[in-house]
């Protein structure tokens, strides 16, 4: 058996070797010659300006009213398409029922706990939100109050706005 696989090897080898033996090699190449573009001076203007100074004199019939900022009312802070303030995103999952452990778990307040899904590089997220806040000061207020294994989670304010104006602009409230 090993002298017929050395002859077979040798007769094989043997027909590599052969002045008959043809490869068909080619090349291509290609080269592409670019113009170069002529190159302009930018146009410089000088120009003059001319300040007039003017004095305004108020009288107390001119001055504006002063405007109050009120709190959200109950029915602001309940409705979430009627209002576009501010909640925190404490964390990002990928399945539900992670989403329920979370919720269950934040504080229970009068605060609203909303599950937003989404989809980001092909993944599948499903977000926890905490709260409802006029400003991104109050809510980042609200983030110093969290318990400690939340704000390691290093949740943000987010706006909801941003959120409602998402491709996945769906808000489920969770309590």
């Amino acid at each position: 058996m090993k002298k017929i696989a050395i002859v077979g090897l040798s007769v094989l080898l043997s027909a590599c070797v052969s002045s008959e033996y043809t490869t068909e090699v080619s090349s291509e190449s290609y080269r592409e010659d670019y113009q170069v573009a002529e190159v302009q001076q930018p146009v410089t203007e000088t120009v003059t300006e001319t300040v007039v100074e003017t004095t305004v004199v108020s009288t107390p019939a001119e001055t504006t009213p002063a405007v109050a900022i009120v709190p959200a009312s109950d029915k602001q802070q309940n409705a979430v398409e009627a209002r576009f303030g501010y909640t925190i995103q404490v964390v990002a999952v990928g399945t539900q029922a992670k989403v329920d452990q979370f919720a269950r778990m934040l504080p229970r307040s009068n605060q609203p706990v909303w599950e937003n899904y989404k989809v980001v590089n092909g993944t599948k997220w499903y977000t926890v939100l905490y709260g409802d806040y006029a400003t991104q000061a109050e809510a980042k207020e609200a983030i110093a109050q969290l318990p400690a294994e939340f704000r390691a989670l290093k949740p943000f304010a987010k706006s909801i706005d941003s959120i409602k104006n998402s491709p996945y602009p769906t808000l489920n409230k969770l309590n």
